[in-house]
């Protein structure tokens, strides 16, 4: 005799059936909707991460160029200041030894010259970008006799040749040598003769450029 026992309820059996396509379909939409708004999430986050890191940054770099713009013009500033300095000190070492020339100028003239004139131009011009000292001797004079052409040349060499004026001028010449045309004064010539002293630069300037100031 053969017993056959079913323990499965109805209810039971219905549900052991496979999984229905619509429900799968639903559950994978879920998911997707779940990872897309996870990815969403995500990349908002990450923008206004680097939305604050740049807005940090343009600060930081505002920071930084002022104070690279006052460091360049604090640089500035100072470069003129030590140009004024030199400017000053070398105005001072570079000034002619005028008490000494004088004497040397005496000692020079012959006898027979008489200067009648004595003029000094000085100035400061601009030679290979730097303010340079500038200092220009002129002399009128007459000379009497026979050897008054000669001894006007003299005095030209000696004011390029001899103490105290070597190694200070640097050139002498006679610029006019002629007669003198009045009556009585045949025998006498005017002459002028112009001194160029060697030029002294007072300072050399000092060009700050931005990429200097870092």
């Amino acid at each position: 005799m053969n017993l056959h026992v079913n323990l499965i309820l109805e209810s039971e059996r219905r549900s052991s059936s496979r999984i229905s396509r619509t429900f799968l379909a639903r559950v994978s939409a879920a998911v997707a909707a779940l990872l897309f708004l996870a990815l969403i999430t995500v990349v908002l986050v990450g923008a206004r991460s680097a939305k604050k890191a740049l807005i940090f940054a343009e600060q930081e770099k505002n920071q930084l160029e002022a104070v690279f713009r006052t460091v360049t013009d604090l640089k500035q500033e100072l470069s003129a200041i030590q140009d004024v300095t030199d400017a000053i000190a070398t105005w001072s070492q570079t000034r002619p030894a005028w008490p000494d020339l004088l004497l040397g100028i005496q000692s020079a003239v012959p006898a027979n010259i008489q200067l009648t004139r004595f003029t000094v131009n000085e100035n400061i011009s601009m030679i290979d970008a730097a303010p340079t000292r500038v200092i220009t001797l002129y002399f009128q004079g007459k000379a009497a006799g026979d050897h008054s052409e000669t001894d006007v040349q003299e005095l030209e060499k000696s004011l390029k040749e001899e103490a105290p004026f070597i190694g200070v001028i640097e050139m002498a010449q006679v610029k006019q040598f002629e007669a003198v045309k009045n009556v009585g004064q045949e025998n006498m010539r005017v002459f002028d003769i112009e001194c160029r002293f060697k030029t002294s630069k007072l300072f050399q300037p000092v060009k700050v450029k931005p990429k200097d100031a870092k």
